[in-house]
């Protein structure tokens, strides 16, 4: 491996002249990275623009958010270097990494020696700001990078899992484990293990590198918790720890050694479930391993790992809905042009009405089951009638509440195979929530809880209502799982209520107003509650890959009665929007 072709090979430095490259080269070195390490401080002048060989970086915010990804070939520093300004994140290593390190004043130099190159250098910057960031960050997730399969315990089926995971990635995935390793490099695996051997070190590195940079998904397999185990966690983009439901751990062994390499990878952890199996530990476990989610497999169902394979490749569908009252049956349509079309959904989740069918579908409920309970909720019973004197509510929200404990039982959020969240608002700190574990149905009931039409509902001293107030449509969300392309389901509408022929000002207009253009009194608190949140709809309306805008204009928030109209009208879009989609989508 040399600079000169990991330059040539960069996005960065695309259809440059050749002279230019060669000049660069000159300057240019490799270095190596060890996982965790700090490449570039937030604040501090580009000296440098780095080029990953091999490995992967992470660019931190200062409040912590995660500003980007950057995967093999892609450059660091390049237009804080360009700009000449301080950098604004700070840049570490996920995992052991080897990066061409390409001095500013060389890079500057060099472009002024040839000003076709660097024209196209500057054109290439501006297309990377102006390019819509949640496309950057899918295809940053896309780009393939290495998986490490762990077990938390030795007697974990890590193997199996793995072979069938690399199934389901595709041709191109590879499974490595020191076994393979040993064969191909004279035991280098079996000479780590057993004593410190700088040489076995050495081609070890050189064998992996070599491996990675080839257009193939490498699986890293351990076993147990040895030097391999290290190996595979420091080379690793991702780790995966295998445990299982209801196991308690009693070998702490890999987890210390997870622990103990300070990898920067994101963790998550696979949990062997069987159907009927509880989950209660799994939040434990996910503390144990530092994960930052789980994914549930059954070992007899193959649609497990395909999903799973789906989520980790950055091809996994993501389904968002949004907020609305009546007009969110149209997300029933959009439900059965998915099944018709034969579209997955991998993860879900939603605010207000989208939250409560959202949680249906993540419950495993069929379509035709999920049309049924919504009919049953707000068509043919009402369960928003137990009124109260007004001085917190309408009404108290009881009736619903033990409506919708009814239908989820006492499922947990984060017990649920079909990953979901919700999001409620917080109205003590003016924020929004999102709520990944918990209660289900009491999540749910606080996500649709209308200000003035619903009370709060209080959590460890703080008060929580409807999700649409602050986000009606979470696509922020979900683009933040890095699962893969977003699919976003609108059931807002421009322009909200109006006094329709008033020339006015006049403030008894409202009661004297007829017909269905009649304001009334929950759809003015409704629309009064969502004015923030919609008011961001079209910035998070750019961060879908899918955006669907239902037809659901002259339908009131509470025209409960119009179901079967607007889940028509919702299938008739989403079918027609949708028609040749299934590929592009996952090649987005």
């Amino acid at each position: 491996m040399e600079a000169r072709d990991i330059l040539r090979q960069s996005p960065l430095f695309a259809d440059i002249a050749e002279a230019a490259i060669e000049a660069l080269a000159a300057h240019a070195r490799l270095i190596d990275v060890r996982s965790g390490a700090q490449v570039v401080a937030r604040g501090s002048m580009p000296d440098h623009v780095y080029i990953v060989a091999t490995g992967r970086l992470r660019a931190m915010l200062a409040d912590g958010r995660i500003a980007g990804t950057i995967p093999r070939l892609w450059p660091s520093g390049e237009i804080s270097a360009v700009l000449g300004e301080p950098h604004t994140a700070d840049v570490y290593a996920i995992r052991d990494s080897v990066l061409v390190e390409l001095p500013t004043a060389a890079l500057l130099h060099t472009m002024g020696q040839f000003p076709e190159s660097m024209l196209r250098l500057t054109r290439l910057i501006v297309q990377r700001l102006r390019q819509n960031a949640g496309r950057q960050a899918l295809a940053a997730v896309r780009q393939r990078g290495t998986i490490a399969v762990v077990p938390a315990t030795p007697d974990m089926p890590a193997r199996q899992i793995a072979e069938r995971l690399c199934r389901h990635l595709g041709a191109g995935a590879r499974l490595v484990c020191a076994a393979t390793v040993d064969a191909e490099l004279d035991g280098a695996c079996s000479a780590l293990r057993e004593h410190d051997d700088a040489e076995a070190e050495r081609r070890l590195t050189e064998y992996l590198n070599a491996l990675e940079v080839q257009d193939t998904q490498i699986v890293y397999l351990a076993e147990r918790a040895d030097a391999w185990a290290r190996r595979c966690i420091a080379q690793a983009d991702r780790v995966l720890v295998v445990s299982e439901a209801g196991r308690v751990l009693a070998d702490e062994a890999m987890l210390d050694l997870l622990r103990d390499s300070q990898s920067r990878a994101p963790v998550d952890l696979l949990m062997i479930r069987p159907d009927g199996a509880p989950a209660p530990t799994v939040l434990d476990w996910r503390s144990r391993c530092g994960a930052g989610a789980h994914y549930y497999l059954r070992l007899d169902r193959e649609t497990d790992f395909a999903r799973l394979a789906r989520q980790l490749s950055g091809r996994g569908v993501g389904l968002v809905l949004g907020g609305g009252g009546a007009r969110g049956f149209a997300h029933l349509g959009l439900f059965r042009a998915l099944q018709e079309l034969g579209i997955p959904v991998d993860v879900t989740g939603g605010s207000s009405m989208g939250a409560f069918l959202a949680g249906l579908l993540a419950c495993g409920r069929s379509v035709d089951d999920i049309r049924m309970i919504a009919r049953d909720t707000f068509v043919t019973h009402n369960y928003l009638n137990d009124y109260v004197l007004p001085t917190i509510s309408l009404i108290r929200g009881r009736k619903f509440a033990r409506h919708l404990h009814e239908i989820f039982g006492e499922q947990m959020i984060e017990e649920l195979r079909l990953p979901y969240f919700c999001v409620a608002t917080n109205l003590t700190r003016g924020a929004a929530a999102v709520r990944d574990r918990g209660p289900l149905y009491l999540w749910i009931a606080t996500s649709m809880a209308v200000p003035g039409v619903a009370p709060p509902v209080a959590y460890n001293g703080e008060l929580y209502a409807d999700g649409a107030v602050i986000n009606s449509l979470p696509t922020d969300v979900m683009r933040g799982l890095e699962r893969g392309p977003v699919i976003a389901s609108d059931v807002s509408t421009e322009g909200g209520i109006a006094a329709q022929g008033v020339a006015g000002p006049d403030p008894e207009a409202v009661f004297r107003l007829r017909g269905e253009e009649a304001p009334r009194l929950l759809s003015i608190l409704f629309r009064t509650a969502t004015l923030t949140s919609e008011s961001g709809v079209a910035q998070r309306a750019a961060s879908a890959d899918v955006y669907l805008r239902m037809p659901v204009t002259r339908i009131g928030m509470f025209d409960w009665k119009r179901m079967d109209e607007i889940v028509e009208r919702g299938y008739q879009h989403a079918m027609q929007q949708l028609q040749g989609q299934r590929e592009k989508l996952f090649a987005i």
